[in-house]
């Protein structure tokens, strides 16, 4: 097998190729999903001041219910699952991940379901933000959101010099390269790949008391992320439910220039984040801000969508802890957790594909690089997935 091409990571906008797409006129929120959809109305609570520009994005795990209350109520994980632990300067830290244990011998291969829906957002001033349907207009033939999403490397293979891969997939892969690609490897044909499930049914948010904003391309909506991930939790995910999500998989909601912020305006800006509660069953979920607005500096096409999705990989219950690590990437203070994006926030990787697309997925980081294990079990000795780290985290006090 020949040696996978990594990459150095980037800095900075690099100039995309965009497929030409014809684009005509915006539609209006009638007729934005020939699926249909599923209304949904969210009001704020209290009077929105707009913040503050410069923005910080973030990407972001959320906690879920308290494991003892899952235990009492008998709830587990249904998606493909392993846990296994390490240990660490005589402290024994156990950890669950997504897939198969790449560190039995002859791990099976595993596939994920990812329910992916598109949700379109209106807002009072009658700002509309559509996934399926957006018109940019610093360059008005861009691919629609959606279109630029499922033809992008997080769902479909490219050859990183270790077969065709979809981009998550060869992160875990690389990870664990001592275990799945090196030679004498225990698992040399190990992949956890994803199946996205587009769903025909959209949703269609009508945001009450939440501004918009201009941005460098168009505009920006700005949403309090505890009254969003309200909605999601008690009555949109359970309503999607007879289209198909489950606990069984992901469920992922796609926007499109709509972030999020912590009760405070000044606490801006979330653009995805993951987490996960009691559905009669551990329901995973995403959500994921595909951005033209160009109002964030290193956030590019889908870098959100691969942060999240490598830490569902990683760390799909929000509960692996780690030794503490921190100063580095979106973390100003210190961690303990298998956030893998988080480190590395910024650091975006070019991968070209077939439909004349550069994309920028945001560079990960490895299992070994937040243990502190020398060597590494990733590939070449790296602590990350584009090499940026060569050595563990330094303990965060």
């Amino acid at each position: 097998m020949r040696r996978p091409v990594m990459w150095m990571a980037a800095f900075g906008v690099v100039g995309a190729v965009w497929t030409p797409a014809l684009a005509g006129d915006a539609p209006g929120p009638a007729a934005w999903h020939s699926g249909g959809e599923l209304s949904f109305d969210l009001t704020a609570e209290h009077p929105v001041e707009l913040p503050d520009r410069p923005w910080t994005p973030r990407v972001e795990a959320l906690p879920g219910p308290a494991m003892e209350d899952l235990e009492k109520a008998a709830v587990r994980l249904s998606l493909p699952s392993f846990t296994n632990s390490v240990s660490v300067a005589g402290k024994r830290y156990t950890f669950t991940q997504l897939g198969a244990d790449p560190s039995r011998s002859r791990a099976p291969n595993t596939v994920l379901p990812v329910v992916i829906i598109k949700v379109a957002a209106l807002f009072d001033d009658g700002s509309f933000f559509a996934p399926d349907q957006f018109l940019d207009p610093c360059a008005p033939r861009l691919l629609p959101a959606a279109t630029l999403v499922a033809q992008s490397p997080i769902f479909q293979p490219a050859d990183y010099g270790d077969g065709a891969r979809q981009y998550v997939e060869e992160f875990r892969r690389l990870e664990f390269w001592s275990l799945t690609g090196a030679r004498g490897g225990r698992n040399p044909n190990y992949s956890v790949t994803v199946a996205p499930n587009w769903l025909q049914v959209g949703a269609l948010v009508k945001f009450h008391g939440f501004p918009t904003m201009p941005a460098p391309c168009g505009r920006i909506g700005l949403v309090d992320i505890k009254v969003w991930d309200s909605l999601l939790r008690q009555t949109a995910i359970p309503a999607f439910r007879q289209y198909g999500a489950g606990p069984g998989s992901l469920v992922l909601f796609l926007l499109s220039n709509v972030v999020f912020y912590d009760g405070d305006q000044k606490k801006c800006c979330t653009l995805g984040y993951h987490s996960w509660f009691n559905l009669g069953g551990i329901q995973t979920y995403g959500v994921a801000e595909i951005d033209s607005s160009q109002d964030f500096k290193n956030v590019f096409d889908v870098g959100v969508l691969a942060h999240e999705l490598g830490e569902w990989y990683d760390d799909p219950l929000v509960n692996n802890v780690t030794p503490r690590w921190g100063h580095v990437g979106q973390v100003s203070g210190c961690q303990s957790n298998l956030e893998v994006g988080d480190p590395l926030s910024g650091h975006f990787l070019e991968v070209a594909m077939p439909n004349g697309v550069t994309y920028h997925p945001q560079e990960l980081a490895f299992f070994s690089w937040f243990f502190g294990q020398k060597p590494s079990l990733g590939f070449d000795g790296w602590y990350s997935m584009g090499g940026t780290f060569r050595t563990p985290a330094s303990p965060c006090h």
